[in-house]
């Protein structure tokens, strides 16, 4: 059914219920007339940017875009994409297994039914209520047509409410609802960039930025610097995508938004303390989230910056030289994630945090022991008393026997484990001596 007949057939058959619904719509509230339109005339918005990067990463391995409107495989695809967890592309089509979610809002419905009506415009585009189109149309094939013929829906004509205007609208109601901290929410902190844009943010400027966040706070939950964190995110994530050759593709980044949420801090205050080493803040961040280090990792990196300079220095110097032949190879681009990626908010609650960005050939084991042990050693030097620094180092040491070590160095290219070693013995030799003086 193309637009046309879509149009015409909820004109024909739509049922006034004689309520109406209040949103906030060109700075005021507004109240709109609730329809029953039927659920055949309605299409799924393939645009919805609640899950724009999912459907961009599996739009890649289909290998065309998702149009739900003139194909029943991308119809299903998007279903799945809205309701699934475990999402796999399947011969045409996208496919998963419910999620909790999903069977929670499956319950709800058929207990209650529809809580609020759908966004629609007039040819049965879905502006809101993606999801719950979505769960009406697999209950469609489950369970038959009975009970599931209607829905109700508020018609927004372009004449009145256009683009902009819904766009705004939009933007309010996805941000307010759902804006808070958790690994999948890519989706949210596009749909604040696409604010910001609106707004003209320049993001070169941080007094632009500053300002936008003022405008958005109310989508921040009144919180101005919660805001201001969100952007930075938003800005440093693309910084990252352009440094890897892939700008503006954040279905790289799926699940990655709490790492960027760090970078965005530190980066933060660099650029407003330390302008002349944000750059090289910024290196070490971006190789942290390459190489997998979890996110509090990020955060220290700038605390190690203020109170350790010669061990950041160190650091820095490590990772410039592990990075060196990755740099000089000619594959520095992110790979796409693999399924794993997409999941949903309840999968993310049972997984300690998720795996960094794919990238080929970069040295994630080596950079992230680099960066693990730097913090390590931050760390214990600032909260460990004596005792326990001995104790630790002794307890790591014992089992290791001579010819292990042996074995290290002869394997050891690099003839990095030696140089360790031999730095244990002048630290013992000279601890000793400084001892007995």
């Amino acid at each position: 059914m193309n637009a046309k007949e879509r149009r015409e057939l909820i004109e024909q058959r739509k049922e006034d219920t004689g309520r109406r619904f209040r949103l906030w719509c060109k700075d005021t509230w507004k109240e709109f007339e609730i329809f029953r339109v039927p659920v055949e005339a309605l299409l799924l918005n393939a645009d919805n940017r609640r899950f724009a990067a999912e459907r961009k990463l599996h739009e890649e391995k289909l290998g065309h875009s998702l149009d739900p409107e003139n194909s029943p495989d991308d119809e299903h695809s998007i279903i799945s994409i809205l309701l699934d967890t475990n999402q796999q592309v399947d011969g045409n089509c996208v496919k998963g297994k419910p999620s909790k979610d999903t069977d929670s809002l499956k319950d709800d419905w058929l207990a209650r039914k529809q809580e609020t009506p759908f966004w629609i415009r007039p040819d049965g585009t879905l502006r809101n209520g993606n999801r719950r189109l979505a769960l009406v149309h697999r209950l469609r094939t489950e369970v038959g047509l009975e009970g599931n013929e209607w829905v109700e829906a508020i018609i927004l004509n372009a004449r009145e409410i256009n683009e902009n205007d819904l766009f705004e609208m939009e933007q309010r109601e996805q941000l307010t609802e759902n804006l808070k901290v958790r690994y999948t929410d890519i989706n949210l902190l596009l749909a604040l960039r696409d604010a910001a844009l609106v707004r003209q943010i320049d993001w070169a400027d941080p007094r632009s930025i500053e300002r936008v966040a003022g405008e958005l706070q109310q989508a921040a939950g009144g919180d101005k610097a919660y805001a201001l964190i969100q952007l930075y995110a938003i800005r440093y994530m693309d910084a990252y995508l352009a440094d890897s050759n892939r700008p503006g593709e954040y279905q790289m980044l799926l699940r990655q938004v709490e790492r960027f949420r760090d970078v965005g801090k530190n980066m933060f205050r660099m650029e407003s303390d330390y302008a002349d080493d944000a750059p090289d803040m910024m290196r070490l961040a971006f190789a942290a989230i390459r190489a997998g280090n979890r996110h509090g990792d990020i955060r220290l990196l700038r605390k190690m910056f203020v109170e350790d300079r010669p061990r950041y220095a160190a650091l820095l110097k490590a990772v410039e030289k592990e990075e060196e032949e990755w740099e000089n190879s000619s594959d520095t681009q992110l790979a796409n994630p693999d399924s794993a990626a997409v999941q949903t908010e309840e999968d993310d609650a049972d997984t300690e945090e998720p795996p960094g960005p794919v990238v080929p050939k970069y040295p994630v084991q080596k950079v992230n022991e680099r960066i693990k042990n730097a913090i390590d050693g931050f760390v214990a030097a600032n909260t460990l008393n004596v005792r326990s620094a001995l104790y630790q180092a002794w307890s790591r040491l014992e089992g290791l026997e001579a010819s292990k070590l042996r074995q290290a160095i002869d394997n050891d290219t690099e003839g990095d484990v030696e140089l360790l070693f031999q730095q244990i013995l002048n630290w013992a030799r000279d601890t000793d001596a400084g001892l007995k003086k």
